[in-house]
């Protein structure tokens, strides 16, 4: 296999992994209405911690850097609650 070969197949997994991230920021959209039909606050620390401690025990039995995709999940979050608050700012609601 060359160096073209493997770059162009990270190339096609980054692509995925931005198309999961805009599928995740799509969804985040849906739960902002939801919560709003609920009277729900859009930051919810329990749901933050449960998700954070089920991607740092699959990364860790998937035996990648738990931290470092803690880490990435701290931003996918964040961004998430971000598109909420867009969702539910602007009336912008799915």
């Amino acid at each position: 296999m060359s160096l073209e070969t493997v770059r162009q197949e990270i190339r096609e997994i980054d692509e995925a992994i931005i198309d999961l991230i805009a599928r995740r920021q799509n969804l985040a959209g849906t739960v902002a209405h939801l919560k709003y039909e609920a009277d729900l606050p859009i930051h919810d620390e329990q749901q933050k911690m449960l998700v954070l401690e089920r991607v740092f025990t699959y990364a860790v039995e998937s035996r990648i850097d738990p931290t470092a995709v803690r880490k990435i999940f701290e931003i996918l979050i964040d961004m998430s609650e971000e598109r909420q608050r867009e969702c539910s700012g602007d009336g912008n609601l799915p």
